[in-house]
């Protein structure tokens, strides 16, 4: 779960590196063609990635919301809960071979 949770961190962090590299190569190119000035390309750079920043907050909180969520729900089981369980398990198959053993008359 976890390990997906990073690819596609990563792959978001991936597609907005390529979407500034984008976005620069375009705004470089109006600059070139007269339809902006460098100024308003500047600006127009600092609005884009600073709403990318926050569009990046939000659903990093929503992501941290939900799975705080399911984790609270699902309660998975720690290293230690599965360690006591096979223990458990063990001591019951120990008790169950004892128990085929009397009624075969061992």
């Amino acid at each position: 779960m976890l390990d997906i949770l990073k690819k596609t961190v990563y792959a978001g962090i991936g597609a907005t590196v390529t979407t500034k590299e984008h976005v620069q190569k375009i705004l470089h190119e109006m600059v070139e063609q007269g339809k902006l000035t460098r100024q308003e390309a500047e600006k127009m750079a600092e609005k884009i990635v600073d709403e990318s920043r926050k569009e990046f907050e939000s659903a990093t909180k929503e992501v941290n919301k939900t799975l705080h969520e399911w984790w609270e729900k699902e309660k998975p089981a720690s290293e230690q809960d599965l360690h006591k369980l096979e223990s458990r398990v063990k001591s019951l198959e120990v008790k169950l071979a004892n128990l085929t053993r009397k009624v075969k008359g061992e």
